[in-house]
């Protein structure tokens, strides 16, 4: 018995030393930056994955500022004809993983590919294993197919500092054809750690791509890990966007002060309002694992904010009460607070049809 496990490990090694093993000289490499980025509300900023542009630095905290540098939401979307595909990434950290949190969620990379039914289906993890240099090949299971339309997801808490493409010098990788017009405006989501990807175990899974993928858009990821505060003047970049909806997901990081909401509230909507009169601005509750503890006085505090909006006749405001977003069973968490894959998948199928409308009207 212990003679065949260790062989399975060693034939598992095997797989995995392949798996990761590209040689420069088998394949052509493309830098992903030519290709069609999404998540990305902003054509200039100063690195090519950054999530703000510097137009923003003085208008969002520190914290905020140093974690728009990490990718989260961030994806390249391309055809190609290959096989296999190839990536190779750096990183701008050597924190690969938190202890909540694995590496290949904080700092790997997802590969996704369209089916013959339209839907995306993950094809496979990119581990990483330093800061520089990682290398990950993925074949796909029925081999080549011409126009295959894939999204490759990056790190969701690490900067990604280079990123390469990589397919075999006889095979095609090239720009995608645009999305139909009615897909093409991003749905834009501001908040907190759960909106940055915390748990995630890749990047894929985070609510906000599993969103995506689903509503078959692009979206923006403005989630800022501890800084998902909602103050002033944070809603100034958020209207530059010409978004098809706004998801405000903000509750863990503001405390439980009503007179905050309807400061902080306010003044979001307003902003936004000036810039963008008709675009759905959608605030989410706060979502705890214990079913009594629902509705907490956070999330009454934020209806009460929109409430006093609605009635001076402001209109385009929805709110999603947090009961339904991760489940009763207290399953959907790592720690009490931050998703785990199962909440991330539960959060971004309760949202689902309150975007999938605010977006169709």
């Amino acid at each position: 018995m212990v003679a065949t496990c260790r062989t399975a490990l060693a034939l598992l090694s095997v797989f995995v030393l392949h798996f990761g093993h590209v040689s420069a000289e088998e394949i052509r490499w493309r830098d992903a930056a030519s290709l069609e980025i999404e998540g990305r509300g902003w054509g200039k900023t100063a690195g090519p994955f950054d999530r703000l542009p510097d137009s923003a630095k003085s208008k969002v905290s520190k914290t905020a500022w140093d974690l728009s540098k990490e990718t989260s939401g961030v994806c390249v979307r391309f055809v190609t004809d290959a096989p296999a595909v190839s990536v190779r990434w750096s990183l701008t950290s050597d924190s690969l993983a938190m202890p909540h949190m694995a590496a290949t969620g904080v700092s790997g990379v997802d590969l996704y590919a369209r089916s013959i039914d339209g839907s995306w289906r993950f094809i496979g993890n990119g581990r990483p294993h330093k800061r520089d240099g990682n290398l990950a090949k993925f074949e796909f299971p029925n081999g080549g197919k011409p126009e295959r339309e894939c999204l490759l997801y990056l790190p969701l808490y690490n900067g990604t500092k280079s990123l390469e493409i990589g397919v075999a010098a006889d095979a095609h990788l090239e720009m995608p054809k645009p999305r139909p017009e009615s897909l093409r405006k991003p749905v834009v989501v501001y908040g907190t750690s759960i909106v940055q990807g915390g748990c995630a175990s890749r990047p894929g899974m985070s609510w906000t791509a599993i969103l995506g993928r689903m509503l078959d858009r692009p979206v923006i990821n403005l989630g800022f890990s501890s800084a998902g505060t909602m103050s002033p003047p944070v809603a100034e970049p958020l209207a530059e966007l010409d978004a098809a909806a706004y998801v405000i997901d903000c509750i863990w990081n503001m405390g439980d002060d009503p007179n905050e909401y309807l400061d902080h509230v306010s003044k979001l909507v307003r902003t936004i309002r000036k810039a963008r009169p008709d675009t759905p601005i959608i605030f989410v509750g706060q979502s705890m694992i214990r079913p009594d503890a629902h509705p907490t006085k956070s999330t009454l505090g934020q209806e009460a904010a929109v409430l006093s909006l609605q009635k001076e006749g402001i209109k385009g405001l929805i709110v999603v009460p947090g009961a339904n977003l991760i489940g009763d069973d207290g399953e959907g968490t790592v720690d009490g607070v931050h998703p785990n894959d199962l909440g991330m998948d539960r959060q971004a199928r309760a949202l689902f049809p309150i975007v999938k409308k605010a977006v169709s009207r």
